[in-house]
């Protein structure tokens, strides 16, 4: 039951958007350690597995556009979780801008997040 009330507020919460611009250097979101929600349309990436428990998970990036984003010192696990609408997927790169190998490709995740190590990703693209 917490699990769903946690999906929940992840899928409807009121996190602020962070301004990121396409085919450049993701801005990381500015937060503190409490989890917050990702909100409808967007793709975030929290430091370890926010389905853990604790409530200790600061958001490090939030992205909303399609394109692609540079990403840094993400080393270790992470959960990525995608409410974008419409079918929209996420990729990791292991390259920068997108480049090298797809070290992993999700749809629509919003209730379940992917937790994996992100050491090897170096640029996220959303895409339809």
């Amino acid at each position: 039951m917490r699990r769903i009330l946690i999906v929940l507020l992840t899928c409807l919460g009121l996190a602020a958007p962070v301004t990121l611009t396409a085919a450049g250097t993701a801005s990381a979101a500015s937060g503190s350690a409490q989890t917050t929600a990702c909100n409808a349309g967007y793709v975030c990436i929290y430091e370890g597995d926010i389905w853990d428990g604790s409530s200790n998970h600061p958001k490090v990036y939030n992205l909303y556009y399609y394109g692609t984003y540079n990403v840094q010192n993400l080393i270790g696990d992470y959960t990525v979780v995608n409410c974008q609408t419409g079918g929209a997927r996420v990729q990791g790169w292991t390259g920068y801008n997108a480049t090298g190998s797809v070290a992993w490709d999700i749809g629509n995740n919003c209730s379940s997040g992917l937790w994996t190590d992100l050491t090897p990703t170096n640029s996220v693209r959303l895409y339809a």
